[in-house]
């Protein structure tokens, strides 16, 4: 694909990468939304966790390209703000969120309601987050960046990238439409799980997600740099969001297992 602009005057550009990253900040919006609506939580409390996730998105951003360009300084060792990543953005964003989150919602909700509902937020934003990345995938493939191993034809699709600092037109795997098709799947099975309220969201996304991403990364080739030896940083931080995500399923396994223990005494 090639990185088309809708607009262009001078020095200002709105391409089809852009379009897609504003469509995907508002599907996360309106899916946190309509999902918390939808048990019933108040207005003032869902207001205040999307107002949050403005923010975090926003400075998430920042934290994006800050993530990427220190694994170029790695490589280079020349310091630019240039490029993103996801993981970087999402990690600063939960950062941000957490901060705003904890220090103002304290501030606001003297009875501490932004608390009472925060396991329902805990669901819904892996639902946010996964359809979102998946629309932003698809600008990625638009943008040209993000792309895989070239292949010199089928199954590639022609796109235009940058190697070594230039331009380069060829036929690359379009990884980008992978995860973009991995993630619409993830999405719609989380709001079925979330539906049902098995509550599990959180963990189903960080192993999911934390598996294929790093199985994708093989068939990657636009060089990010290293910052453990052998393992690209996304793969890195794929690892650990597994570990996390299978400590989390255990705990909940154990949890479950005396609860259910409890009630088999009481009764």
């Amino acid at each position: 694909m090639y990185p088309y602009d809708i607009i262009s005057a001078g020095t200002f550009h709105i391409g089809i990468y852009d379009v897609c990253i504003a469509f995907a900040f508002v599907a996360a919006l309106v899916v946190c939304d309509r999902y918390l609506t939808a048990r019933k939580i108040p207005n003032k409390v869902i207001n205040f966790y999307l107002l949050t996730g403005v923010a975090a998105i926003l400075l998430g951003l920042f934290s994006a390209e800050l993530v990427q360009s220190f694994f170029n300084y790695l490589k280079s060792g020349i310091f630019k703000l240039e490029g993103m990543t996801f993981y970087g953005g999402l990690i600063g964003g939960v950062i941000v969120f957490f901060i705003i989150f904890f220090a103002v919602g304290k501030l606001l909700f003297k009875e501490k309601e932004h608390l009472t509902y925060f396991k329902d937020l805990f669901e819904v934003a892996p639902c946010s987050i996964a359809i979102a990345h998946a629309i932003g995938r698809i600008g990625c493939l638009f943008a040209g960046c993000c792309y895989g191993l070239e292949t010199g034809g089928f199954p590639g699709i022609r796109m235009t990238v940058e190697k070594a600092g230039t331009s380069y037109n060829g036929f690359f795997l379009p990884t980008q439409l992978y995860e973009a098709v991995f993630l619409a799947i993830l999405f719609f099975i989380m709001t079925l799980t979330y539906n049902k309220k098995y509550d599990v969201n959180f963990i189903v996304y960080l192993i999911s997600y934390g598996v294929w991403r790093f199985s994708i990364e093989f068939l990657r080739s636009d060089d990010r740099g290293y910052f453990i030896p052998g393992l690209t940083p996304a793969q890195a931080i794929s690892i650990l969001f597994v570990a996390v995500g299978m400590a989390l399923l255990i705990y909940k396994i154990v949890k479950d297992r005396k609860k259910s223990i409890i009630e088999q005494e009481k009764s």
